[in-house]
């Protein structure tokens, strides 16, 4: 038994002096956009231009190049929001990320068409579409960084997804975000 407990004692100590595992990184990005404006174009609404503030997030794994991410944007005039999107991240972690992204966006227009004056919006409550997106974030510190967003999406403005009547919806959004 003596002769056992040095080379106890010796692993023991080995195992409370390695060092202690880093912290994961953190994958969850909350933004914050206030600063957007949005161009909507289509044949039953003109064009309609306007300011609008988002909510957007992303999770990835550290190293990887690909993550998820979705949004929520209002304005005075409308809702958009694309609940998950793919986004291709080609440089991996690095303090400046450039990303391109797909995903399926829904928009809903705040004010419901009247029969005598349509509304500017479309005839539909609810429009589904495509969203392509394309930005870059910048690390400011270990869980601060800004954001820079431009999407084109485009929906169908009336009640058949695959119709040839479209609308496209063009935005910018600058924000900053945290990882949780």
């Amino acid at each position: 038994m003596s002769r056992s407990a040095p080379l106890l004692a010796c692993c023991a100590a080995v195992l409370f002096a390695a060092p202690a595992p880093a912290e994961p990184p953190r994958s969850l990005g909350i933004t914050v956009a206030p600063l957007g404006a949005y161009v909507l174009k289509g044949e039953e609404v003109g064009r309609t231009m306007g300011y609008s503030a988002g909510l957007g997030w992303a999770y990835r794994k550290a190293g990887a190049v690909l993550e998820v991410g979705g949004h929520l944007a209002s304005s005075r005039h409308l809702t958009e929001v694309t609940p998950m999107s793919v986004r291709y991240v080609p440089l991996g972690d690095t303090r400046v990320r450039p990303f391109l992204g797909m995903g399926a966006s829904l928009l809903v227009p705040h004010a419901r068409p009247q029969p005598a004056a349509p509304d500017a919006l479309g005839s539909r409550v609810l429009q589904v579409g495509l969203e392509f997106s394309g930005g870059v974030g910048l690390e400011l510190g270990q869980d601060l960084f800004l954001s820079a967003e431009a999407r084109y999406q485009n929906f169908a403005a009336d009640g058949d997804p695959f119709s040839g009547d479209r609308q496209t919806l063009t935005s910018l959004y600058l924000g900053m975000g945290m990882r949780l």
